[in-house]
């Protein structure tokens, strides 16, 4: 009697094909997970320090510094997103690795133990601002000078801006003469009502908010100029290695070399080498 063909075989074929495809489906899925997981993606942490880091009319972030952040990062192929946070919070939050930079910060001896620094972006000095009579009091002065003085400094909290304002801070005597406050805008309403005799701003940043206040004749800089201290990005360590840092100082070498960092500066009112123009006498 003649055997009947067995099916054995094609559904064993079958078989093999499903688990062959399967598992290339697998495979690919697998590669597509890893290479997501291995995009470059960085998230800066930002408040509003106008113009370096500001929400723009239509409702989007920019700014100085964010404008050069997106730039260098794209060169690196990497993606720049976006964390808002009062700056005291932001170096918690880069401390334990939940953001990767905060732009334009001075290289504090603590912060070095949580932070890479790259190189600054730009190059601006953080001034002492008075009422307008009050210039010439200020004189060839320092700060502890004013202080002893009776004088009332204001600043942000959390902000360092030399390593005189740190010795400031930590003199018990000294630092009570000084005015910390969350946000910036409130610095210059304390200034004006005389709630404070003296406040300490990046050049940048108050020669565009006295604008927008209308308040550049009244308050003015002094000639009590901060040094440039070594600082710049400050890179979570948890998250940045040393090699990352250094392409993104190369990226910011190359940048300088190109007109685009000219025309990157140039709506903030800034010099092709990243500072303030000179004041004409």
């Amino acid at each position: 009697m003649p055997q009947r063909p067995s099916c054995v075989e094609p559904v064993s074929l079958a078989r093999k094909w499903l688990r062959a495809t399967l598992t290339v489906g697998l495979t690919l899925l697998a590669g597509l997970a890893v290479a997501k997981e291995a995009r470059c993606v960085k998230t800066l942490a930002w408040s509003d320090d106008p113009p370096h880091t500001m929400r723009l009319p239509d409702g989007s972030v920019g700014g100085v510094e964010i404008a050069l952040h997106r730039e260098l990062l794209a060169t690196m192929g990497c993606e720049l997103r976006l964390a808002e946070m009062p700056f005291a919070r932001a170096l918690s939050e880069l401390r334990a690795g939940r953001v990767d930079v905060i732009p334009a910060t001075l290289a504090r001896p603590e912060r070095k133990a949580y932070a890479r620094f790259s190189k600054p972006l730009l190059y601006l000095h953080n001034v002492l601002y008075v009422r307008a009579e009050d210039v010439p009091r200020v004189g060839h002065q320092r700060l502890a000078d004013l202080v002893d003085q009776g004088w009332r400094l204001g600043g942000q909290v959390g902000v360092v801006y030399s390593s005189e304002f740190a010795a400031l801070l930590q003199d018990p005597v000294r630092a009570s003469k000084l005015e910390q406050v969350p946000y910036r805008p409130s610095l210059w309403k304390m200034l004006d009502h005389r709630r404070v005799d003296g406040v300490l701003v990046n050049q940048l940043t108050a020669a565009y908010e006295l604008r927008q206040l209308g308040l550049q004749e009244r308050i003015r800089a002094t000639s009590l100029t901060l040094p440039l201290e070594s600082g710049g990005s400050a890179w979570s360590r948890l998250t940045t290695d040393e090699a990352f840092v250094q392409r993104f100082d190369q990226a910011l070498n190359d940048l300088r070399q190109r007109q685009r960092y000219a025309e990157l500066l140039a709506p903030y009112g800034l010099t092709p080498s990243g500072q303030m123009p000179q004041a004409r006498p």
